[in-house]
């Protein structure tokens, strides 16, 4: 079976909106990535913003209705166009492009925040994304990141359960060597130019708990199984980056 099948976002691109659906989760998600986004970005309005892998749209949507400037970029074309339809049809002004995330169609220090949710752990070559994210960053500008570090945990719980044994997600999504290890992503941003370096657990899983797998695999993760978004898994922002781990950065030279 095909690893880290990006095929999949473009077949199923027309699932980003709707509710229930795998791709939807990122609404879900967000809520928590913003919830520590928002400790280093107090109000958005007037932010520059540019989100790598933006899919179709939904962190894009949230910033542009905090009256954000936002521009978003993805491989996947027809999520992009979905992403575009979905703007069109809220009446929000979003500049969508398609694009590869490791040579950015922007001019050096044109934003003030970038995002890089859940993409470090798909891409080609995760060292020349960071490296463009800090290109096209102002000085002293944000680094807004989430990615899944390489331990046999992370195998164990984001491959083994949530792909083949509870079937939560697509067989294939993800590709446990493309995973990164927090230090690597540090060592690298550090000799990059970012500074104020910020990471924390994205936990998802209780510490990696028996008793909240087991919720998982009976209530699903997606609000189709669970029937409502108030009965979906909760995400704890806390120090266990043994799966998933979200941080910040700054460019400072």
């Amino acid at each position: 079976m095909k690893k880290n099948d990006l095929d999949y976002y473009d077949l199923n691109a027309d699932k980003w909106w709707k509710e229930g659906e795998t791709l939807y989760l990122s609404d879900h998600l967000n809520n928590y990535r913003f919830e520590f986004f928002s400790r280093y970005v107090s109000n958005w309005q007037g932010i520059e913003v540019l989100d790598i892998g933006c899919g179709g749209g939904l962190a894009c949507e949230f910033l542009a209705k905090q009256d954000a400037t936002v521009s978003g970029i993805d491989l996947s074309l027809n999520s992009i166009k979905i992403a575009q339809d979905h703007a069109q049809k809220n009446h929000l002004e979003i500049d969508y492009c398609w694009g590869v995330a490791e040579e950015l169609p922007f001019e050096q220090n044109k934003f003030d925040v970038v995002l890089c949710c859940d993409v470090l752990e798909h891409v080609t070559d995760w060292k020349k994304v960071v490296f463009e994210a800090y290109r096209v960053l102002n000085p002293k500008g944000l680094f807004l990141f989430d990615t899944i570090n390489k331990t046999y945990k992370s195998k164990l719980i984001m491959i083994w359960l949530l792909e083949y044994i509870f079937q939560q997600l697509p067989q294939g999504m993800h590709d446990w060597n493309k995973f990164i290890k927090p230090y690597e992503l540090i060592n690298f941003m550090n000799n990059t130019g970012f500074a104020d370096i910020v990471i924390k657990g994205f936990d998802m899983t209780g510490g990696g708990s028996l008793k909240t797998l087991i919720n998982i695999f009976l209530r699903g993760l997606t609000s189709k199984q669970a029937q409502k978004s108030s009965a979906l898994f909760d995400i704890q922002i806390n120090q266990d980056s043994s799966v998933w781990y979200i941080g910040k950065a700054v460019k400072v030279r």
